[in-house]
């Protein structure tokens, strides 16, 4: 459930069972009230029509934990090259690798390995932004082969350089500078 419009559609389907209207997020509902069997057993059959499918509170719990894995990878154990995420995933988490990447591209309608360079993209944002390393700098610690492999993937994401994100920056600073001189 990543769109408006499969919010909207779940949404639909809640109200045909007369339930009050829940928070409905990216992958998630969020109920205000308890749901009778009945009710949930309609809403199964609802959305399974609609193509989704309803995650258990242990599936959900693992998307939770795999999100937070990634994140410490990224952001705290710089030292596990990039090669070998899959092996921290497995082990820190005990499930087969493909049964992880399959539960992700499901829910979040990316396959893990995009979302991780999503994510290492977003880090290396920050590094540009507040830390004043070059790419070559950047690529180091993130484990790429050199600055050039890292500046395609950035630009894939992005659609930008490292460089020309970095002169977007300095751009508003001056901007803002001006700003508050006038």
């Amino acid at each position: 459930m990543v769109s408006l419009r499969c919010k909207k559609m779940v949404g639909t389907e809640l109200k045909k069972l007369g339930v009050i209207m829940p928070k409905i997020n990216q992958g998630m509902v969020e109920f205000q009230e308890e749901l009778s069997a009945e009710q949930e057993t309609q809403f199964q059959k609802g959305i399974l029509k609609l193509g989704f499918e309803v995650l258990d509170e242990t599936n959900s719990k693992l998307l939770d934990r795999i999100s937070v894995l990634i994140t410490e990878l990224i952001y705290k154990h710089q030292e596990i090259p990039r090669k070998d995420y899959p092996a921290y995933l497995i082990e820190k988490l005990g499930f087969d690798y493909s049964e992880i990447t399959h539960l992700f591209s499901e829910v979040h309608g990316i396959n893990l390995p995009q979302f991780i360079l999503m994510q290492q993209v977003e880090r290396v944002k920050e590094m540009l932004l507040y830390e004043d390393l070059k790419v070559k700098e950047i690529a180091e610690i993130l484990h790429y082969k050199n600055g050039a492999q890292l500046t395609r993937v950035f630009k894939k994401i992005t659609d930008l350089t490292p460089f020309y994100y970095k002169k977007l920056k300095e751009k508003r600073l001056e901007v803002q500078k001006e700003n508050t001189t006038n």
